[in-house]
């Protein structure tokens, strides 16, 4: 038992909550500058939050850009830190009223509440094990790591990396402050505050037990739980946006401006977050622009919103020309496209798939499963499609409603035509979630008890089955959390490529300042030193159309500072011809090797093997002689 772990898993999730209340702090401060406010404390608290979160993205965002991403946080955290003690009074009025009003929840109410604290206290832990998801691996924290390391400026080893977004920010400002858990932390506060938000949506239209019961099914759906604790993904942070703009937009048919420009604001966040978030933002602007039919709230949104998210996309342009790159380049820069990459994202992100009509249609209901990468990130959950009937018994002819439903089916329908990735859906889940519970709700007034028995008794056993698939799922992770698995066990275990970065991290000890490593695998988080990604599936800088000879691979080697290169098992088919060469030449000469056990194939599957890993270090041609 490693009492260690333990206490840093307590200190990381009581920094989390810390967090929480100077975001409430200086968003509330925001929330009075910005005009009248709503009289409800679960909803100036939500709104609080989500004001403070997006002031904090921006401003570590001009610290990374300027180059001051440390001493930038640590006088961003101080200032917030001053301005939630002087909103300290104000939050405890908040917090004070909100517990008296909770004490008279009926019992069932009080039941689910203490329900979904205890889920969510199981996957704030979870969420505390070293990191292991792929893409987070891959990018999601890799690339906020080479930032801490190089600096702000373009990575294009890595074609993620100019996908990453705002929600990413958060994550370089945990490893900024030395804790991996406390960034993880970070994207597990999203889900809890998306959760929170969904059940507040949810009880304008219904009574508590179904609003927390809303929040319960979002929460134990597979994809959720997953994106909360093991995935280390900013996704879930678009969820909670997502709820903001839409009771924002909601209202904006009363013609306060503030209304207008705080709707954007979030949309705008969304936006900002992740390139299908612009067709969110789209769909949030669509239903401001039915209930206004008014230029000035448009033109408001629309100011909100590029205030908010147009940071990403400004930084793409400048650095590559495309906005949206690489998906604009071969219409603007024919000649600056590397058809290969290029051909990999779109494969990757299903942006180049056709789907017809009757696919569509599942992505409203989260039942469109991609069958040729089957994963447990792609299941939500039954209850909408199952639900969704009972929506003709919930809808009401209002603004909230209508908003709700434009932003639920334009924003899946255009992410399902955008791209073939369910859970790029995600954000809108807790919308329909909302609606199509409301349905349930509202059998009572018709009669139909028989039919309400069904539908309780099917949510009580897919509750019942998301906390024991929580739980198996999780128990690795949980363990690992508290010290009861070491971290060198539980990442031997779970975490792909781990055996090579251990490998290489020990072979160059003491020379990572000498240059980068080429390699050629995907989980490249946690290298010492500084990584370049070779494949050209996934790597701009490596063209295996400019790289054709050998002398072209040397003024590249030379150029990119490359010092080592990796092999691990063999060379990718299109760049292997060059590479052997060179291995024969004695341009690039063994200096250590050995064999690590690594998965095979999709790690899922749990088939370990053992792979070789060769390190060669480049020699200059010029010294053959």
């Amino acid at each position: 038992m490693n009492i260690v772990a333990g206490v840093q898993t307590l200190v990381a999730l009581a920094g989390v909550c810390a967090f929480a209340l100077m975001a409430a702090g200086v968003g509330n401060r925001v929330q009075r500058w910005a005009g009248p406010r709503a009289n409800e404390p679960a909803e100036l608290l939500l709104f609080a939050a989500g004001w403070g979160v997006v002031v904090f993205e921006l401003g570590c965002l001009l610290a990374a850009a300027c180059g001051r991403m440390r001493a930038g946080l640590w006088l961003l955290v101080a200032a917030g830190g001053v301005v939630a003690l002087l909103e300290f009074g104000e939050l405890k009025r908040l917090f004070t009223e909100l517990f008296a009003r909770s004490r008279n929840s009926t019992r069932s109410a009080k039941l689910l509440r203490w329900a979904l604290l205890g889920v969510l206290i199981v996957e704030g832990v979870a969420a505390m094990a070293p990191l292991t998801g792929s893409d987070a691996l891959n990018y999601h924290f890799a690339q906020p790591e080479w930032m801490l390391r190089s600096g702000f400026h373009p990575n294009f080893f890595s074609i993620h990396s100019f996908l990453t977004g705002q929600g990413h920010l958060l994550i370089l400002a945990g490893l900024a402050l030395g804790s991996e858990k406390f960034a993880l932390g970070l994207l597990y506060l999203g889900g809890v505050l998306a959760a929170l938000a969904g059940a507040w949506l949810a009880r304008q239209w219904m009574p508590e037990e179904g609003a927390w019961t809303v929040a319960l099914v979002f929460v134990l759906s597979p994809v959720v739980f997953w994106q909360l604790s093991t995935a280390g993904a900013p996704d879930v942070w678009m969820v909670f946006f997502a709820v903001l703009a839409v009771l924002q937009a909601g209202r904006a048919g009363s013609q306060k401006w503030q209304d207008a420009v705080l709707a954007g604001i979030f949309a705008g966040a969304i936006a900002g977050s992740k390139y299908t978030g612009c067709v969110i933002a789209a769909s949030v602007g669509l239903a401001l622009v039915v209930e206004t039919r008014s230029w000035k709230a448009t033109a408001r949104f629309m100011a909100g919103a590029l205030s908010a998210g147009v940071w990403p996309y400004l930084r793409n342009l400048i650095w590559t020309g495309d906005p949206m790159f690489p998906f604009w380049m071969q219409r603007l820069h024919p000649e600056k496209v590397n058809a290969v990459t290029l051909a990999s994202i779109l494969a990757d992100t299903g942006a180049n798939g056709h789907r017809g009509v009757l696919e569509l249609l599942g992505y409203p209901v989260f039942a469109a499963i991609n069958s040729r990468n089957v994963g447990f990130w792609q299941f939500f959950s039954p209850i909408c499609l199952c639900f969704a009937p009972l929506l003709f018994f919930a809808v009401r002819r209002t603004a909230l409603w209508r908003t709700v439903l434009t932003v639920w089916l334009v924003s899946a329908v255009g992410i399902g035509m955008a791209s073939g990735m369910l859970r790029f859906v995600l954000p809108v889940y807790p919308l329909a979630l909302a609606a199509v519970i409301a349905g349930v709700c509202a059998l009572p007034e018709r009669g139909w008890g028989a039919l309400r028995g069904i539908a309780a008794a099917t949510l009580a056993i897919f509750l019942a089955a998301g906390a024991a698939g929580l739980l198996f799922y999780q128990r690795h992770s949980l363990a690992a959390a508290v010290g009861m698995l070491s971290r060198e066990a539980y990442l031997e275990a779970a975490r792909p490529d781990f055996g090579k970065v251990r490998f290489i991290n020990e072979a160059l000890r003491g020379r990572e300042e000498e240059g980068k490593a080429l390699v050629f695998f995907r989980h490249i988080y946690g290298l010492r030193v500084q990584p370049a990604h070779g494949n050209p599936e996934t790597s701009w800088a490596v063209d295996p159309e400019k790289l054709r000879d050998i002398a072209a691979w040397r003024e590249f080697f030379q150029r990119e500072r490359i010092r080592w290169v990796v092999k691990s098992p063999e060379y990718p088919d299109a760049i292997q011809k060059q590479l052997g060469e060179m291995e024969a030449s004695g341009e690039l000469v063994p200096i250590a090797s050995a064999g690590v056990m690594d998965f095979a194939g999709n790690r899922m599957q749990g088939v370990r093997e053992k792979v070789p890993v060769v390190i060669l270090e480049v020699r200059p041609a010029a010294t053959l002689r």
